[in-house]
């Protein structure tokens, strides 16, 4: 016995080492990747992650500044901050980290299930290319940590499920809520878990009771409670004013069903992956998008039919686990990701699971009937589809080792994909290659000509050309398209100043210290603009207030003293003598 269990640990060891192992080279690239798209606003220029304080920490969880509310996974980007600092290498091998965790929790899972092909599944998932974009990217940490917290409080959902009545069964009960508590404070992307268990409770027990329902009732408690939050966040922060390209309820139906469809078939064959995709028109849609959606909906009805049968019932546990995680993110409610496409891949990270799962187990299982040089074959053949997605995943993981790499790759595919040219032309630019961040921006002003950031791009690369005429009409546009981007008022301002325009720059800074009193360079460069103007007693006045507000204000106290001999000059003047 004591041989067997020996044989049986070291099994486990060495399939657990090749999961980790797997993992730790195909995102190899990424270990010192650098920052990318939003990790900016979540992480790199987010004073409240960066401050280090238990203020900021608290800040987080009441009332954080960005456009969600996901304050553990902030909370781990805030601790990170304080071990770490600007370099990113820490961040990357944290997220890669927590993904082969979640590998190995899923391992857990489905044996604790006994779910045929638990640790081929579990690989399977660890080196899927789809996964690349949440594990290479920090700013999807939210995804990696929920989904190793979510894995977790299924562990012990279902092990609490599998006991009698008792002390232990609610001592593994509130873990799982516990748990489950904590994915939703990571990202909220596991709020149909409450349904989820009602779901397994069926397919365990051919029905779910109102037992079932009330052991869950706090989880719909939680779901309903941080859903709200969320929708508010993404509603009054993430999107704003902005008017998304969607349509009415026949679009969103349309983009519902090519979406599953995609994300199927991504699952499935996962090669030219990108971070933006290109983006179906459905303004209006076409009869025949909507075909996807009655293939789904016919699949769905016809395994319902067929429910008593045990395939059935594990092909409905795993699209159901599917549509209910990758529900949120349809298009039926707005979601700010909907301004730049429809699909992503993060969005499948943990929806993912329930199909491939399905097909490992039935690939498995079908095995088990093979006679053993048939089964040899085959497995052979499985090897090399895992060689292949491991090998895939890697090449991808390349291409988000930094931003030049990621858009470059995105716009050999997907040459409208605005963001991309938005993005890479901001690199170019900060480069000194003013000739190429010109030509990105120019494609990303014409992809999106509403949006008062692209505009704003490239009046920028126009006045370091030295077109100065046209930068401040390209200025005026931006801000005509995005009143509410103070930056693009100052930035016209000071084109206004390039060309002698001192009246218009003297109305715009007005305009910006009327919404922010405070900011001692705006009040500097209105003071200068109302010297130009030749109002000098006014600009005296308002560089005296720079230099209260900042005494060692060099700039300020060179315009003062400028402004106060210009003003003793003109009083000598008019003492004179007439005819001296």
């Amino acid at each position: 016995k004591n041989v067997v269990n020996y044989q049986r640990v070291r099994e486990l060891l060495i399939q657990g080492a090749v999961i980790v192992l797997a993992g730790l080279w195909i995102y190899s690239p990424t270990y010192h990747g650098d920052w990318l798209w939003d990790d900016d606003v979540l992480l790199t220029a987010n004073p409240t992650v960066q401050s280090g304080t238990l203020a900021g920490l608290l800040k987080l969880w009441l009332n954080p500044d960005g456009i969600d509310y996901f304050p553990l996974s902030y909370s781990l980007l805030w601790l990170q901050a304080q071990f770490f600092g600007p370099q990113s290498t820490g961040y990357h091998v944290t997220t890669i980290l927590l993904h082969i965790v979640s590998g190995l929790l899923l391992w857990a899972l489905l044996a604790e299930m006994k779910v045929p092909g638990a640790w081929t599944a579990a690989l399977v998932f660890t080196i899927h290319p789809v996964c690349v974009e949440s594990v290479a990217w920090v700013s999807e940490t939210k995804n990696t940590l929920s989904l190793a917290l979510f894995l977790a409080s299924c562990i012990f959902w279902v092990r609490q499920d599998d006991r009698q009545p008792g002390p232990t069964r609610e001592r593994l009960y509130l873990i799982a809520l516990a748990f489950f508590l904590l994915a939703m404070f990571a990202k909220t992307s596991v709020v149909a878990m409450p349904v989820l268990t009602l779901l397994y409770a069926w397919w365990k027990r051919g029905g779910a009771t109102m037992q079932d329902a009330v052991r869950a009732a706090p989880m719909f408690l939680v779901s309903l409670v941080l859903g709200i939050v969320t929708i508010q966040y993404q509603h009054g922060r993430a999107i704003g004013l902005e008017e998304l390209p969607v349509g009415g309820i026949a679009s969103r139906i349309a983009i519902a069903g090519m979406a599953i469809l995609f994300y199927l078939a991504t699952i499935v064959w996962p090669v030219n992956l990108l971070p933006i995709y290109p983006r179906w028109d459905v303004e209006p849609p076409q009869a025949w998008q909507f075909l996807p959606g009655l293939v789904i909906g016919g699949a769905a009805w016809w395994l319902w039919t067929n429910r008593r049968e045990i395939w059935a019932r594990h092909a409905i546990l795993a699209f159901g686990f599917f549509l209910l995680m990758i529900a949120p993110v349809l298009g039926f409610v707005d979601i700010s990701y909907m301004r730049i496409t429809w699909v992503a891949d993060h969005f499948l990270y943990l929806p993912m699971i329930g199909p491939l799962v399905l097909i490992v187990a039935g690939v498995t299982t079908w095995l088990e009937t093979r006679a053993d040089r048939e089964r040899s074959v085959f497995t052979a053949m499985a090897g090399g589809m895992l060689f292949f997605l491991a090998v895939n995943a890697f090449f991808y993981a390349i291409s988000w080792q930094d931003e030049e790499h990621l858009w470059e790759h995105t716009l050999a595919s997907n040459h409208d994909a605005w963001q991309a040219h938005n993005r890479l032309g901001a690199k170019k630019l900060a480069k000194g290659d003013v000739d190429g961040a010109y030509y990105h921006f120019r494609h990303s002003s014409r992809l999106r000509p509403d949006l008062g950031e692209t505009k704003n791009n490239l009046a920028i690369t126009l006045m370091r050309k030295g077109q100065v005429d046209q930068a401040i009409k390209t200025y005026e546009e931006a801000l005509a398209a995005s009143p509410s981007l103070h930056q693009i008022r100052l930035n016209l301002a000071e084109a206004y100043g390039t060309v002698g325009r001192f009246t218009e720059a003297r109305d715009a800074y007005a305009q910006l210290l009327a919404i922010d009193p405070g900011n001692v360079v705006v009040r500097n460069n209105y003071a200068l603009a109302l010297f130009k103007c030749g109002e000098k007693e006014e600009a005296a006045e308002e560089f005296r207030r720079v230099l209260k507000l900042q005494p060692d204000f060099k700039a300020a106290q060179q315009g003062l003293e400028v402004v106060v001999k210009s003003l003793q000059a003109a009083e000598e003047k008019e003492l004179q003598p007439a005819g001296e």
